[in-house]
């Protein structure tokens, strides 16, 4: 949920992974030639060898697109151009643990973000927050029509999209364009924005990008924002009516998670029916999921099945004349890995339980969520996740920054995909712009009401 004051921090966040932003060590604002033809290369070769994935991009010719780059790399005139190429031909790729991220010091000095916040509904940019010396103009629930005189669609297929990385599914990819898509530009800078009010009048505003220079007094609709989770706590613990507990497990990067759940596990044993809230978990550690996971199952349950891609060169070099070896000449063999499996506790918790799933719900979140497919006692709510989990090899590159290569294909134990697809809920539900204007937490209120309905039932 929104807090009163929006630290822009959590927008950097959704640009670069927090693991990734470098140190301002070796940092330069201008790149010979011969590094930037290398950082170029070095993606090109560990994204060919080590990327698990081709095959969701089936119209890309890889070795192609590096060719098209070369000469836009080399054309650059500063490394924050530089980057942008380097992500736009990330961003072919089509995956949501690949990526490009710019050095700290470059990051910081060319995105800033105006006083005004936007989330994605029904493919509508929806104004959520908005600092409150703007609130007279630009009334919350209000829709961004126009940016910088370009419809919105045009906006964010040309100077947003092109760019974006760890980028999975469509959803995700307009959900994190709609939400960064004023944020490119200097301190001090303009962007205009052209928007339609509830009372479906429209009219044009000039804003100043300076949020990470001040704090702001927010007016705000108190809702769910995707990927806008880093001022939340760790977890969140509360009664609902008719025995409902209610406990939200937004990270998994923190150990903590674990050791604040197991304090308040006695209490949570109480209920008549449970209800898990994982739409703003990011992931982290897989182990830290399947650890909570222990106490709310009562038999073994099996996590992903995997593989990663398998070069051995004198197998490719035979390729085209020993049977066998053919896959090795198109990079279509793979290791396998034996599937992880999770023991139940000593006196688990097991009542009906309710999993809150979404757009926001990555990557070691989805792996719990393999866990608990064929739980019978569980069941999901909401929207589709992310679409990405694996194992991302780190590149160093010129200048500073840093570069993610997915390295590892996870699937469902029988094989059904969901990278790049999202993992589906057992019940699908969806909010709209009312909801959003009335506050209304669709997705939870489901959860409640299908809870009360088992409580009833036994």
């Amino acid at each position: 949920m929104l807090q009163r004051y929006i630290v822009v921090i959590s927008l950097l966040f959704v640009l670069f992974p927090p693991l990734l932003l470098a140190n301002n060590s070796n940092q330069n604002e201008i790149l010979s030639t011969e590094d930037k033809l290398y950082g170029l290369s070095l993606l090109w070769k560990e994204a060919s060898y080590n990327f698990a994935f081709f095959d969701q991009v089936p119209d890309l010719d890889f070795d192609a697109a590096y060719q098209d780059a070369i000469p836009k790399v080399l054309a650059t005139n500063n490394t924050f151009e530089y980057y942008r190429e380097l992500q736009r031909f990330m961003a072919l790729l089509k995956d949501g643990h690949t990526g490009v991220y710019f050095p700290e010091n470059i990051a910081e000095k060319h995105f800033n973000w105006p006083g005004v916040w936007a989330v994605e509904v029904k493919g509508e940019a929806i104004i959520v927050a908005v600092d409150k010396t703007l609130e007279s103009k630009i009334p919350l629930g209000s829709k961004v029509v126009s940016v910088n005189g370009l419809l919105l669609d045009q906006h964010l297929s040309t100077k947003v999209i092109p760019f974006l990385n760890d980028i999975s599914t469509k959803k995700v990819e307009r959900t994190k364009a709609i939400q960064i898509m004023l944020g490119e530009g200097i301190e001090g800078s303009e962007v205009t924005i052209g928007i339609r009010t509830l009372k479906m009048e429209l009219k044009e505003v000039r804003l100043i990008r300076d949020t990470l220079q001040r704090k702001r007094d927010y007016a705000f609709l108190d809702v769910y924002m995707p990927f806008m989770n880093n001022n939340q706590a760790l977890t969140e613990f509360k009664w609902l009516d008719n025995n409902i507990a209610y406990i939200a497990l937004n990270s998994f990067y923190d150990v903590k998670v674990v050791d604040i759940f197991k304090q308040y596990f006695h209490e949570v044993q109480k209920a008549d029916a449970l209800i898990i809230d994982i739409r703003s978990n990011g992931g982290g550690m897989t182990n830290i999921g399947t650890d909570i996971l222990s106490y709310l199952i009562d038999e073994d349950v099996y996590g992903a099945k995997w593989k990663t891609p398998k070069h051995i060169a004198a197998y490719k070099a035979w390729g085209r004349y020993k049977e066998g070896s053919i896959d090795f000449q198109f990079t279509n063999a793979w290791e396998t890995g034996d599937m992880p499996v999770v023991s139940p506790q000593e006196n688990p918790l097991i009542v009906p339980t309710y999993v809150l799933i979404g757009r926001g719900t990555v990557s070691a979140a989805e792996d719990f969520l393999v866990y608990t497919d064929k739980i019978s006692h569980f069941t999901t709510i909401g929207e589709n996740t992310y679409g990405s989990t694996g194992q991302p090899l780190t590149v160093d590159l010129p200048g500073g920054g840093k570069a993610r290569i997915c390295t590892k294909r996870d699937t469902y134990p029988d094989g059904r995909e969901f990278v790049g697809i999202g993992i589906k809920p057992d019940i699908f539900v969806e909010r709209n712009v009312n909801d959003i204007i009335n506050e209304r937490d669709v997705v939870l209120l489901r959860a409640i009401t299908e809870a009360r309905k088992q409580i009833v039932n036994q």
